[in-house]
């Protein structure tokens, strides 16, 4: 049954390709490069022209298209691309410098295809950064991205469902499951200097208000990342964070590596780099904001804020595993082992009851959606035949 399920969907991908057009704006700018936008169908790639624009509008992929738009590996942007997804098909931005706060903003929902941004580079070395800001909870695929942000940056943003809308820590999740923010295959890095050279909990992650969020094969230099459970507030509910590499630079000072304030989910085979550099010792520190026992979307809660506890194993031994709060508990709300257990406990289901066990399966990796090419080489000119410019002829 899934091979021809999977034969099936290869069947409508090569449809779609082979009906594709390659559409090229006529310059950089948000106008023409909207332009382009606006005369592509699902399945067309918008190729952006080399160069250097600033745009005081912002440009849009709505989610009536799932396209592919590309900057060649020679494009720098100082603006923004908003991306709503659809049900149609994946869109995707790559191949982009962009050099500004809100690079790329993303809305989708449960129900929406996953989008994918890939091959970007992000730079604000000298500015606090919120570079990609993903919002309802919709799938998506961050891969092979370059980000530099100044001190106190918090790189990507998963809004989850919203500030107001408690409605992420009420419907299903499956650990290891598809239906996620994955973010993977990325380098984030604070240039942090000084002596000590402190890193100012910079981040490569914040997530809020019902996320969930699979962070894994990424390199983390002087950066954290962070499950933000802030006092009176709804929390980020799932988390599966592996396999990635945080480097501390000598004379480095990073207290914390991991931050857990709310939700569950698994942490594992995460390593360090330059720890005996490490001033500040680093962590993987969780805790909850709020009193009482247990708290609203503390961590080792799930669905309804039924008990699920979380899991932490074969972490590097550097990587210290401790509670910032008397109402988060080793044993109870997290579990510390050298290996995964072989029955894992869960409440993230509607189906789930306190008996309910697992034993957790990574998601595919690499992504499925790395499968798709890589950014295609320089584009032509804006006469050159196949461009928007010349069509236009």
């Amino acid at each position: 049954m899934k091979r021809a399920i999977y034969l099936s969907f290869a069947a409508v991908c090569l449809g779609a390709a082979a009906h594709a057009n390659t559409i090229t704006a006529s310059s950089c700018s948000s106008s023409d490069v909207q332009n382009a936008i606006n005369s592509a169908s699902t399945g067309d790639t918008v190729v952006v022209p080399g160069g250097s624009c600033n745009w005081s509008s912002g440009v849009s992929i709505p989610s009536s298209k799932a396209i592919t738009v590309n900057g060649g590996g020679n494009t720098t942007i100082s603006g923004g691309i908003s991306l709503t997804a659809g049900t149609s098909g994946t869109s995707r931005i790559t191949g982009f410098t962009f050099t500004s706060n809100n690079a790329i903003t993303t809305q989708g929902s449960t129900s929406t295809s996953p989008f994918r941004i890939d091959h970007n580079t992000f730079s604000e070395p000298n500015s606090q950064a919120i570079f990609v800001v993903c919002n309802g909870n919709g799938p998506g695929l961050l891969d092979h991205n370059t980000f530099n942000g100044g001190s106190a940056s918090e790189m990507i943003h998963n809004m989850g469902m919203g500030a107001t809308d408690a409605s992420g820590w009420s419907d299903n999740i499956v650990p290891g499951g598809p239906n996620m923010l994955f973010i993977e295959d990325n380098t984030f890095t604070y240039n942090a200097s000084g002596n000590p050279a402190y890193f100012w909990g910079t981040s490569a992650l914040e997530s809020y208000y019902g996320a969930r969020t699979v962070f894994r094969h990424n390199t983390c230099n002087m950066c954290q990342v962070d499950q933000h459970g802030t006092a009176g507030m709804i929390g980020a509910r799932w988390w599966e964070f592996y396999e990635n590499t945080f480097n501390v630079v000598p004379n480095g000072n990073q207290s914390d590596y991991i931050v857990i304030r709310a939700g569950s989910g698994v942490i594992f085979n995460n390593h360090v780099t330059g720890a005996s550099n490490n001033q500040g010792a680093g962590s993987i520190n969780l805790y909850e904001e709020d009193s009482g026992y247990p708290a609203l979307y503390q961590v080792g809660r799930g669905i309804n804020q039924n008990y699920s506890p979380a899991y932490i194993w074969g972490n590097d031994s550097s990587m210290s595993v401790s509670s910032g709060s008397s109402n988060v508990v080793a044993g109870r709300d997290f579990i510390v082992s050298t290996s995964q257990p072989s029955s894992m406990h869960r409440w993230e289901l509607s189906t789930d009851n306190a008996s309910t066990t697992y034993s957790y399966t990574p998601y595919t990796y690499p992504h499925p959606l790395q499968g798709q090419s890589a950014p295609p080489p320089p584009t032509p000119a804006p006469n050159a035949p196949g461009s928007l410019s010349a069509k236009a002829k």
